[in-house]
């Protein structure tokens, strides 16, 4: 086994596509460091870092690693707008800023060590590191497009995505983001499972795993035991349990849902939520994806959808056809 540091799990995914919850499940795992909140390490912290000194790169981690654990309900700081209802009063910033230094001077040989050092620090400060972790968490959605830099980084890393039913997962996107029209979250979901695909065929599906997020919710024992084999976990009550930073979670649907287990009920609520142009649109666009992961198409009546979605729809499925024949993506 290699040490704890080089054997991280990477959650991978389209936004509202259910990364949360599979991060939820695991985070009491006795095996498993899991980390509360998503780094963006990949999209954020290195673009930043590129060329800067040991000392540098420390304070961006302090910026945009261990940020989390100044929030606090009482006296907010600045940058926890958006996240009014996460509160880490009780993990000391000084402490996690402190111990991460620690783990880099033991350890630094790559970029990738410096959000090894986050994980670890987290464990250390809150006692969640044992003789038992095996593995490190970490959960940013779109970190599919980065596969090639975490197996360069960890060649024992282990990657599970989810995929979500397009039309599902626009119904729940759309509340937070309801600039996004169907035509571009079908794309943006398109790219996001297309690559999920390929690093599944590149990299091995011993490496890289795919799941569908109604499998998930609809048989979780089934779903939990594959889960189990693929990383080689024990079985444990926690994973029944979902959890944030050890404390219950009561998840952070868009429809201002709460529950203490994992639940079916968001599967298909697009059929009542989305208009023929919005199911058009996605199932045009995301067709590919969508037979890839064994999502039936409904039977659109094109009559019923306006000429704009139909000719936005017809460019975009050219544009992919094209992407797809010249390895554009």
């Amino acid at each position: 086994m290699a040490p704890l540091r080089d054997s991280p799990i990477f959650i991978c995914g389209h936004p509202k596509a259910g990364t949360s919850l599979l991060r939820s499940v695991l985070d009491s795992h006795p095996e498993i460091i899991v980390y509360p909140e998503e780094t963006g390490f990949f999209r954020r912290y290195l673009p930043n870092a590129e060329g800067k000194t040991l000392e540098k790169k420390l304070e961006l981690a302090d910026r945009y690693l261990i940020h989390i654990f100044e929030w606090n309900q009482a006296h907010p700081p600045e940058h926890q707008a958006g996240f009014p209802d996460r509160d880490y009063a009780g993990i000391s910033f000084e402490a996690v800023r402190l111990e991460l230094r620690k783990q880099v001077a033991q350890q630094y040989q790559h970029e990738g060590d410096m959000l090894s050092a986050a994980m670890a620090a987290y464990g250390v400060v809150t006692g969640r590191l044992a003789a038992s972790s095996r593995y490190w968490l970490e959960k940013t959605p779109y970190n599919e497009r980065y596969a090639r830099q975490i197996f360069d980084m960890w060649p024992q890393a282990r990657c599970v995505h989810v995929v979500r039913d397009p039309r599902d997962n626009y119904v729940s996107y759309r509340r937070k983001h309801p600039d996004w029209t169907a035509a571009f979250f079908a794309q943006s979901w398109e790219t996001s499972t297309r690559l999920g695909l390929r690093n599944q065929k590149e990299f091995g599906a011993q490496r890289y795993w795919l799941v569908t997020y109604e499998a998930f919710v609809e048989d979780p024992e089934k779903i939990l035991t594959e889960m189990r084999g693929f990383l080689g976990i024990s079985d444990h009550e926690a994973l029944r349990q979902p959890t944030r930073d050890g404390r219950e979670w009561k998840g952070n649907s868009m429809w201002a849902e709460q529950f203490n287990q994992i639940s079916a009920a968001p599967v298909g609520r697009w059929k009542d939520a989305l208009n023929p142009q919005e199911v058009a649109a996605i199932e045009g666009i995301a067709r590919r994806g969508m037979k890839a992961m064994g999502y039936n198409q409904s039977v659109i009546n094109w009559r019923n959808v306006d000429l704009i979605t139909r000719m936005q729809t017809s460019v975009q499925i050219i544009l992919n056809n094209l992407k797809e024949t010249f390895k554009w993506q």
